[in-house]
């Protein structure tokens, strides 16, 4: 006859408080040979599930438990084995799976991307004065996109060859070397190395280089501490061991801004692993639980589960000898409970009787953990991403209207074709114009004009930063011009019909079209200044600088007209105008109504700020930030966000809630709950109206 195991007793009243706060249970698990078990895990805690192959800890843990929590968070996934009841999934924010797979099949994955920190360090050579004045972005430095990377390789650095019926082999690119890159990228530098000598340091070597640029330091700093110093950062996902691979996928987890209350499993992580590296994986798992997370592990190797903060022992043999939890609870607890059973029939641990001696013979010690976020604060000498390269006084800045006239270099880092006394020429032309101010020069790509009141927005728009044509954008009064006369009267022949330029598909040269609310916007595009020195574009330049001025003038005494979600309120947002497109919205009216009532309820003094062209606002007169967000001018759906103090909720509690729902950090550091409601049956749920309350308490 089965007893129960000793540890199994009153856990709730002998472990009341486990350090996640709550438990997570699930009742009646019967996959496979699984004997109606009821699991009880810990929250905040590592916890190794142990037994001899074939217990049954894959059936319980993978295949019933994991399955069960994502379908419960996500309403999707693969259907869990049978079970009664999963008790304690509100405090589960999500659930990751960390295996030994690779980061990926192709050289584009490596633990530079899949940590994050190439977007970082993309930001930081997209701010060098070189990149600055290439027009280079971020994207320009990434391998997976056109523009800046070797086309032959497509950023690879490799070229599969297809062996047919051998496996594929991937050779050096001839054209690149290896690199990825095109040459006009690989002539940004920060600090005489290139974005490809970067990729081609190991990681210790990178966190040197970038050591006093915090949001970088920090992941780099990560990978060092759990011991992959020695990889490249720019290292193909394929050549990765699986060790190597499944600690890469630790440290991207504990370099995210995790709020804590993530469900990690990992089945066998110390498979193949030499003992220097358990005692990394260890920190790394370690780190996790500090930071308020459950990690659950399945283990065969004492080493770890001696370290563990909780055990669940599953056996006591394999098969249709196994299938029950024969031992639960800490290290120590289980082992005084085998020996004090030990010869009355109980179920056999033999986890328990194989730590007894560990345990006896070995001393307690701290555990090593790391914090990421300590390597993020900052230091004396420390740089901030976002100020980096605004000291360096760039061409524009220093003489606006020779670098767009003359030093212009268009968005692909090449010289710009067309003629800068084209440019020249219209300023000096709106100059006559006294209500018209100086053209502001300070921009890499847009040169611009406005009234000298200062009201109506901008007239115009140049941009320079096309390879072969100017683009003047005008905005005027409503229907001011007809693009079909226009064009007519500037006879300025399409892209296509000049042989000069060796550019096609532009469309027409002449564009006119009317915006939302009051102005029309005019597109003229030139190559030659010969193109427009003509009294039809003198005339048209008259034309639209009166048209402009008068309705400047008009929405200076008609600020309605430009912003009638100011006079309007409540109307606006409840109304069918504002939406981004003239796609049919999905949802009813009367929906923004029901959730703003729903959202002003939670105090008594809440207030709602009406004026936002697509957004509703909800403030207490004692605070200085919203409490919540009501955004209305979404075709998919109405979104709430909500605000709260940190880690007050998990995503398991907002599970049934909306059509689609998230938790994150905010930037201010408070919890935001974000919500999409599609119908009104959803703002009038059970489900919502209870987490309100419960909102409610906290605010």
């Amino acid at each position: 006859m089965f007893m129960p195991p000793l540890a199994e007793l009153n856990l709730q009243e002998t472990y009341a408080a486990p350090p996640g706060g709550a438990w997570l249970e699930l009742t009646g698990a019967r996959q496979n040979n699984l004997k109606n078990v009821h699991l009880r895990l810990p929250l905040g805690t590592l916890t190794a599930v142990t037994g001899v192959s074939g217990s049954g800890k894959s059936s319980l843990v993978l295949e019933t438990l994991a399955r069960a929590v994502a379908k419960h968070l996500h309403r999707t996934g693969e259907q869990p084995g049978p079970f009664e009841k999963l008790i304690g999934v509100e405090h589960v924010n999500k659930i990751v799976m960390v295996d030994q797979a690779p980061l990926g099949s192709t050289p584009a994955s490596n633990p530079a991307t899949y940590t994050g920190v190439f977007d970082q360090i993309r930001e930081l050579f997209s701010r060098m004065p070189d990149a600055k004045i290439r027009g280079y972005r971020p994207a320009r430095f990434s391998f997976n996109r056109p523009g800046g990377r070797c086309e032959d390789c497509e950023g690879l650095g490799q070229k599969k060859i297809e062996m047919h019926f051998l496996p594929d082999v991937w050779v050096e690119c001839i054209t690149c070397r290896g690199q990825r890159f095109n040459q006009e990228t690989l002539a940004v530098k920060y600090r005489n190395r290139s974005i490809a000598d970067v990729l081609d340091m190991s990681i210790g070597q990178a966190l040197e280089l970038f050591d006093n640029i915090p949001k970088i330091r920090a992941p780099l700093a990560t990978l060092v501490a759990i011991g992959l110093d020695y990889l490249t950062l720019g290292q193909s996902a394929p050549t990765l061991s699986g060790g190597e691979a499944q600690r890469v996928k630790l440290a991207a987890e504990l370099c995210k801004p995790d709020s804590g209350k993530t469900l990690y499993i990992l089945d066998e992580p110390t498979t193949g692993l030499h003992f220097d590296d358990i005692a990394k994986l260890l920190k790394v798992l370690n780190s996790l639980v500090d930071r308020g997370n459950t990690v659950v592990v399945i283990e065969h190797n004492l080493d770890v589960i001696k370290t563990a903060d909780w055990i669940i022992d599953v056996g006591p043999e394999a098969g249709h000898a196994g299938g029950r939890i024969v031992a639960e609870g800490t290290p120590e607890n289980i082992v005084e409970a085998f020996q004090s059973t030990r010869g009355t029939g109980a179920p056999h641990s033999y986890t328990a009787e194989l730590l007894a001696p560990l345990l006896k013979a070995e001393p307690r010690a701290e555990r090593d953990v790391f914090d990421p976020a300590q390597e993020a604060k900052k230091r004396a000498g420390d740089l901030d991403l976002a100020k980096v390269g605004k000291d360096a006084a760039l061409p524009w800045q220093v003489d606006g209207r020779k670098w767009h006239t003359v030093d212009r270099v268009s968005h692909i880092g090449t010289p710009c074709r067309w003629e800068g006394e084209a440019l020249a020429f219209v300023i000096d032309e709106l100059g006559a114009d006294d209500r018209l101010a100086e053209p502001n020069w300070n921009h890499r790509s847009i040169v611009e004009v406005a009234s000298t009141s200062k009201q109506g927005g901008w007239f115009l728009h140049a941009e320079t930063g096309d390879e072969w044509l100017l683009t003047l954008k005008f905005r005027v009064k409503k229907s001011a011009f007809d693009e079909d006369e226009l064009s007519r009267a500037l006879q300025l022949k399409r892209v296509d019909d000049l042989d000069e330029l060796a550019v096609y598909g532009r469309g027409d040269r002449v564009r006119a079209k009317n915006l939302k609310g009051p102005f029309q916007e005019v597109v003229i595009t030139v190559h030659w200044k010969r193109e427009i020195e003509t009294p039809a574009f003198r005339e048209f330049l008259k034309r639209a600088a009166e048209s402009y001025l008068s309705q400047a003038k008009a929405a200076a005494l008609n600020p309605a007209e430009l912003m009638p979600w100011k006079v309007l309120g409540e109307k606006w947002h409840v109304s069918r105008k504002g939406f981004p497109s003239n796609k049919r919205v999905l949802w009813e009216p009367e929906l923004v109504s029901t959730l703003a009532g729903h959202l002003a309820g939670l105090h008594g003094d809440m207030e709602l700020d009406w004026t936002g062209q697509t957004v509703v606002t909800g403030w207490i007169p004692t605070s200085e930030t919203p409490q919540f967000e009501l955004y209305t001018k979404r075709r998919e759906g109405v979104d709430v966000n909500l605000f709260a103090p940190a880690n007050s909720f998990a995503l398991g509690r907002i599970s049934g809630i909306a059509a689609e729902r998230e938790v994150t950090t905010h930037r201010d550091g408070r919890q935001a709950i974000r919500l999409r409601f599609t119908d009104l049956d959803q703002a009038r749920s059970r489900e919502w109206a209870g987490f309100l309350k419960e909102y409610g308490d906290r605010i």
